[in-house]
């Protein structure tokens, strides 16, 4: 697992911009059936968490809105990542290619 597109072979040593451009491409080329299978784990993931924010009536759902806010790319990132780093070589050429 992947916590950060920085550990994922193949982008070490690339920019922070370039390898989000290169992770957004190997995206797209996930198929339908691979697109719905990520963002329903993802939803099955983050519901639980919404669902007791939901219970919580008082001031202190602020509180626990900013940890899920910040916890929130820990938790979908590394699915995403995971996702996506079968077509890594594939946007990486096709991005290098294009530059030329």
């Amino acid at each position: 697992m992947y916590f950060t597109s920085r550990n994922i072979p193949g982008l070490e040593g690339l920019k922070y911009t370039q390898r989000a451009q290169i992770v957004r491409l190997a995206l797209s080329y996930l198929s339908v059936p691979q697109k719905t299978i990520l963002n329903i784990i993802k939803l099955i993931l983050l519901t639980p968490i919404f669902l007791i924010l939901a219970k919580i009536d008082s001031w202190e759902i602020l509180i626990y809105l900013l940890i899920v806010g910040f916890c929130y790319p820990l938790i979908t990132t590394p699915i995403t990542l995971y996702f996506a780093k079968q077509h890594i070589a594939k946007a990486k050429a096709e991005i290098v290619e294009s530059k030329n």
